[in-house]
C-alpha cells in the first residue's frame, strides 16, 4: 500500500512541473482551457510558475520518499506540498484545476489521520 501511495504523490507532483514546462504555442493556449503561463493575480509569469511547479513537484517526490521510507514526518511533507500545490493552483485558478484541489486536500486529510494514530 506504501508504494502505490507513493506513486499516487510522485504522479500527482510530476503532473505539476509537466503542465508548466511543456512549451505551449500561441495557438495551443487558444485552445486549452487553462494558462499555465498567466497567473490570473501576478500576470504573465511562465518562469516564476515553473520554478514554483518544479518546487511543488520536488516537495511531493520529497514526501514519497518518506512514505516509502516510513519516516515518522512524512505527513508534514505531505501537508507542505499539498499547501504548496493549494497556493500554486489558486495564483493560476481554472476550474480545470478542480481535480488538483480535491487531490491536495485528500493529502491532507491522509496525513492528518497519520498524525493522529
Amino acid at each position: 500500500m506504501r508504494i502505490l501511495a507513493a506513486l499516487f504523490l510522485i504522479g500527482h507532483g510530476l503532473v505539476h512541473g509537466i503542465m508548466w514546462a511543456l512549451p505551449y504555442s500561441e495557438e495551443a493556449l487558444a485552445d486549452l482551457p487553462m494558462d499555465p503561463s498567466h497567473s490570473w493575480m501576478l500576470g504573465d509569469v511562465r518562469e516564476a510558475g515553473l520554478a514554483f511547479a518544479l518546487v511543488v513537484t520536488v516537495a511531493f517526490v520529497v514526501t514519497a520518499g518518506a512514505v516509502l521510507a516510513d519516516a515518522g514526518w512524512w505527513p508534514w511533507a505531505g501537508i507542505v506540498a499539498s499547501a504548496l500545490s493549494a497556493v500554486l493552483l489558486a495564483l493560476f485558478f481554472s476550474p480545470w484545476w478542480t481535480i488538483g484541489f480535491a487531490i491536495d486536500a485528500a493529502v491532507v486529510v491522509m496525513a492528518w489521520r497519520a498524525l493522529a494514530d
